[in-house]
């Protein structure tokens, strides 16, 4: 009580705050002896841990969120009703197909050279995910980009473009029809914009979504144009252990019905017409 008289004059009212709410009256007392630049310093403090909670909060959600959506692309062990059968040529002119590129895994991308900012965002982090899963994974993935403007990427455009961010990327181009069925198998929107002076001064509005397809050929995932690579790498990793826990479940069944006997063979055991021992 003599510390609370040293700062403020007693009277009536705060005598009573310090008698009931002897806490509260010692906050207030402090507060009102503190100098502009602690309270400055304080205020200072609090903003400080309010940002970083409000921070922690939005990770936590955005985690969550990400979970939620990546249990979602992987149920039924990861098939989505996207994607289908296509055959196009690379830049060399050799046949890539979804026959010959089963076995690896792969990531499609649909965006075309011109593109100012969004694809060469969206190829590095192709290139920084198909990296990551051979170095530190030893997972071989075959990253793919499909033009939506065979206009202007030719095969030494393409090639060009994207060696720029990785040797492993392929470059791939068809027929206006071949990529007209690709895009709707994928659902990749495009569209042509309005050239002015130059009738090759054109931009292209398309889907910006990167596709997940296993060794069979599925699609099974896909990274949304805002995901950063520090998502990317779980979701894909996510996937690719959940095949190989499919892989292994099926091969288990398998075993199990190939050494059960059939109901003939064990009536033919029991009866003795079977030599073979019942297992």
């Amino acid at each position: 009580k003599q510390w609370y008289q040293r700062r403020v004059p007693i009277t009536a009212g705060s005598e009573k705050l310090y008698e009931n709410q002897p806490i509260t009256a010692r906050v207030v007392t402090f507060w009102g002896a503190a100098s502009t630049f602690r309270k400055g310093l304080i205020i200072f403090t609090i903003g400080n841990l309010l940002l970083w909670y409000v921070q922690i909060c939005y990770g936590l959600y955005r985690n969550s969120q990400a979970k939620k959506e990546n249990q979602e692309q992987v149920r039924s062990y990861g098939e989505l009703s996207v994607g289908g059968p296509f055959e196009l040529e690379d830049t060399a002119g050799n046949v890539v197909s979804t026959e010959t590129l089963k076995g690896n895994w792969a990531l499609l991308y649909f965006g075309f050279t011109y593109c100012p900012d969004i694809c060469p965002e969206q190829m590095e982090m192709m290139a920084s995910v198909v990296d990551i899963a051979k170095e530190e994974h030893d997972i071989d993935v075959v990253p793919l980009m499909i033009t939506i403007d065979l206009e202007r990427d030719t095969p030494e455009v393409l090639a060009e473009y994207v060696a720029e961010y990785s040797p492993k990327i392929i470059g791939l181009r068809g027929t206006e029809q071949q990529i007209d069925d690709v895009c709707n198998h994928y659902r990749c929107y495009r569209s042509k914009g309005q050239a002015y002076d130059d009738p090759h001064d054109y931009i292209l509005d398309h889907t910006v979504t990167q596709y997940i397809i296993n060794p069979e050929g599925k699609t099974v995932g896909y990274f949304m144009s805002n995901r950063t690579l520090e998502e990317r790498v779980p979701i894909f990793l996510d996937h690719v252990k959940k095949y190989y826990e499919k892989k292994k479940a099926e091969e288990i069944q398998d075993n199990l019905k190939q050494e059960q006997p059939s109901m003939f063979q064990t009536v033919k055991q029991y009866f003795g017409f079977d030599t073979a021992p019942v297992t």
